[in-house]
């Protein structure tokens, strides 16, 4: 055991924040980069040997990703600290352990706790926060300190999101004393989603989120986790646990009590620090997978978000008179109440308290973990029991044989970023009437991570709340169905018995066996049922191949294939590349060897994708044309009021965003100049006269109201106007009838899954010429997961309308088809419209 000399001296060796970043953190008008923050971990890293610094990954950006691993020395030699790890994943996973066996390893067993800052780039506080915290966490000599240290490994991620963390600092910085110091931050911080980087932790899309969930999920799978946010409920100045109902019932009961533990822990020690203004229940709840904080209860793990105020490093006044009476359920905000006691009364506020508030809430988890440390590891080997047990009787089997195999594969592929367990069938088997065929995949119920299986699987069924008995909708907090199995497309058997077939299991899953069926007469054909057969064909066209379209049904040496299927005829070099692509790909690339009725040729279009600043969608939009091959422009303001678009683009597609504001844009002075304004009344008239020149314009969800409100077309949105009362999708899963047959349908079914948020519905004007509906939504069982209010005024009506516009056409497609890149089960309504640019 050191001496207090031998304490003091080696404290003394270790950095102060200050004396590398240049300031105290969390200073007035001061904001330290990743950079700056990654170089005093690493200093630290280097002080002490009470951390240890690992890189996790490299951002989409290319910056390396940090995360500290803090305990006691002793606990971090190389030996001990692996065996803690491994214990926390073998409890986790611990359905094959005894009660016994659990209780011992507990024993034995370190509490693994983690908190990360910095997931949404704008809320500075947290990334500011982490080099003092991890300052206090390593230095603190405190009996409180010496027990965390002892009883729990502390993983820190001191930014979630490096690349954003820089480039807010630098535009502060850039604007500090000038008319755009408090300005946001105007483009998306992260490359893709921006702040809507919080919503992938399902579906694994990011980088970051790959880095961080094989941590969470893999690697050291925590007991307790903290996600750090500042957007606390007005004027509220921090947001904890308990959450709000509805709870989700696939969540472990023991999730929730610890959630609601953590909560009241972080609530007292405020109190205790004279930290006023803390506030439970209210806005968020317990629901929705996808989050940093929500995806890890359904891994057993207790999730803790917070949300801070005064997201700025800016200090403000409030003046409390400003203050809303009541929060959204009428709770006053300023007389003390059972989950808002001390209510804050308003004043001068700094960045400081609000870095203060978030240690006092992370101190207060590490306490939890630290004096309940044999209870969470004995905890969590307890729920992988129960998921074992309580599934036992259900498996889920992806078959083979399904049309878009290859996606099928991305599903799997999901289910393993979220270390469920599954397996391979390597020999065909029978359950019932049905034979599977070798290659199908299988997923029990019964596994640790049980209510991940059944949420990812199965249709959410989201409860229908009113603030009283017939009175108006409580409105959820975020998203009521995102069932995967749906969102992708992907057929998915639910077996209520366990299958007994010859497997292996499945660590990360490989693509499908390519197979081209021999070199044909006329072309090779494309299946249009599947994804990547877009991805293919992309690239085909990019080597310069010829590429045509069907219009019928295609009779192949190995079946038929539906209209729309893609033909590629013989070229130099054409056979080594499209044997290659059905390798890589796992594409069945059929033999044609004569050529059908009716075809149409194929061009690469010239795609143009808009850009008004700070879209998410246009972000996933970005990510998917990225993924599958399709070459793009980002299309600015500037360029749409420039005009002379159809010289340019065959196809321009138009991401969510209203009317409004893809015309006005952000107000004037809002900004700098450049960022301000949108395309303008001119910019609208460009886009018509690119669409009559032959333009093809693809709107999705809301950009619909541009061409319904600016280019005649004989179609109206049936939703405008209706209240929230008569009409609330808060994003759904529902049912929708496709035609095989129209060339935006190409590759469908007759019905199809999609993912909805308050999207519009068509009405055609009858008589209207020129006009086709490619897909409709059906007038009964319209829901498949989530809720729904208002079947009656979307059921019957168009989802996705093509309207001629003088020479060209435009697409509305009355939801996103590629929802946060998770939808792929729609993308090909998106490829399609796409594609019309180029067909000639």
């Amino acid at each position: 055991m050191l001496t207090s000399g031998a304490v003091a001296t080696a404290r003394d060796r270790v950095p102060k924040p200050e004396s590398v970043i240049g300031w105290v953190p969390c200073a007035d008008y001061k904001l330290a980069t990743y950079e700056q923050i990654a170089d005093y971990y690493r200093k630290l890293d280097k002080a002490s040997d009470r951390m240890k610094l690992v890189e996790i990954g490299k951002t989409s950006e290319g910056r390396p990703q940090l995360m500290a691993i803090v305990s006691a020395e002793k606990n971090l030699k190389d030996k001990e600290l692996e065996r803690y790890r491994q214990t926390s994943v073998r409890l986790s996973q611990g359905d094959g352990l005894s009660e016994s066996e659990a209780k011992a390893l507990a024993k034995s067993g370190k509490a693994i706790a983690w908190v990360d800052f910095g997931i949404h780039s704008t809320e500075v506080a947290g990334h500011q926060t982490a080099p003092q915290f991890a300052y206090d966490l390593v230095t603190s000599e405190t009996p409180e300190a010496r027990a965390i240290r002892e009883n729990v490994i502390t993983l820190l991620v001191p930014n979630v999101n490096p690349d954003g963390g820089t480039k807010v600092a630098e535009w502060y910085r850039k604007n500090l004393g000038g008319p755009y110091q408090d300005a946001n931050y105007p483009e998306l911080y992260q490359k893709y989603a921006g702040h809507d980087n919080n919503r992938d932790w399902y579906m694994f899309n990011l980088q970051e989120t790959q880095n961080v969930g094989r941590q969470l999920f893999h690697e050291w799978i925590p007991q307790v986790m903290h996600n750090v946010h500042q957007t606390a409920v007005f004027p509220a100045r921090i947001s904890i646990p308990p959450y709000e109902d509805p709870l989700n019932p696939n969540i472990h009961p023991q999730v929730v009590r610890g959630v609601n533990l953590v909560g009241d822990a972080m609530g007292q020690r405020l109190e205790r620090e004279d930290k006023g203004g803390a506030l439970a229940r209210q806005s968020y709840d317990i629901w929705w997978n996808g989050g940093a904080r929500t995806a890890p209860y359904y891994h057993n793990q207790i999730g803790i978000l917070t949300e801070t105020a005064h997201a700025s490093a800016t200090p403000r006044v409030y003046d409390p008179a400003t203050f809303p009476k009541t929060f959204a359920d009428g709770t006053s905000t300023s007389e003390p109440s059972v989950f808002y006691p001390s209510p804050w009364k308003g004043g001068e506020w700094h960045l400081s308290q609000s870095c203060d508030y978030i240690k006092t809430a992370s101190w207060a988890m590490l306490r939890v973990a630290s004096d309940d440390r044999e209870a969470l590891l004995t905890g969590v080997a307890k729920m992988a029991r129960d998921g074992a047990r309580n599934g036992a009787g259900t498996t889920y089997v992806i078959p083979a044989d399904q049309a878009d195999f290859p996606t099928a594969t991305k599903l799997v592929d999901k289910l393993r970023w979220n270390n469920i367990q599954v397996e391979k069938a390597v020999s065909a088997f029978r359950v019932g009437e049905r034979t599977y065929p070798a290659g199908s995949y299988l997923v029990r119920e019964g596994q640790p991570y049980r209510a991940a299986v059944l949420d990812l699987l199965n249709p959410q069924r989201y409860p229908d709340r009113r603030l009283y008995p017939g009175g108006p909708l409580e409105p959820p907090y975020d998203i009521t169905g995102y069932t995967l199995s749906f969102q992708m497309g992907v057929t998915v058997d639910k077996l209520d018995e366990p299958v007994r077939a010859r497997t292996v299991r499945v660590d990360w899953p490989t693509v499908p066996k390519g197979v081209v069926a021999g070199a044909p007469r006329y072309a090779y054909a494309l299946d249009p049922r599947v994804n990547d057969s877009a991805t293919a064909v992309n690239a085909l066209l990019a080597a310069g191949d010829k590429v045509s379209r069907s219009t019928g049904e295609v009779t192949t040496r190995t079946g038929k294939l539906p209209a729309g299927t893609f033909l590629v005829t013989r070229g130099t070099g054409t056979d080594k590349r499209v044997t290659d692509l059905a390798t890589r790909l796992g594409l069945s690339i059929a033999a044609v060897d004569a050529k059908p009725a009716k075809v149409t040729a194929l061009a690469a279009p010239r795609i143009g994708l808009y850009d008004g600043f700070n879209n998410y969608d246009e972000g996933w939009t970005r990510l998917i044309l990225e993924q599958f091959g399709f070459g793009f422009e980002k299309l600015t303001n500037a360029a749409v009021r420039a005009g002379d678009l159809r010289a340019r683009f065959d196809t321009i597609v138009l991401p969510d965003a209203t009317y409004n504001s893809m015309r006005n844009g952000r107000a004037a002075g809002s900004l700098p100049p450049e960022y301000t304004g949108g395309m303008t009344d001119a910019g609208v008239a460009n886009l018509r006269k690119f669409v009559e020149a032959g333009g093809t314009l693809v709107t999705l969800n809301r950009a619909a109201q541009l061409p319904i409100a600016a280019f005649d077309v004989p179609v109206r949105d049936v939703t405008d106007g209706v209240p929230e009362t008569e009409y609330n999708i808060p994003g759904s899963v529902l049912n929708l009838d496709v035609d095989g047959d129209d060339p935006v349908g190409a590759g469908f079914g007759r019905d199809t899954s999609a993912f909805v948020a308050d999207g519009p519905a068509f009405e055609v004007a009858e008589g209207a010429k020129g006009v086709t509906v490619a897909a409709t939504w059906p007038k009964t069982n319209l829901l498949k997961s989530g809720f729904l209010l208002g079947q009656d005024v979307i059921g019957g009506k168009a989802a996705v309308v093509t309207a001629e516009v003088g020479d060209g056409q435009v697409v509305m497609i009355g939801f996103k088809p590629q929802h946060r890149a998770q939808s792929h089960g729609t993308y090909r309504l998106l490829f399609n419209a796409m594609y019309l640019g180029g067909q000639g």
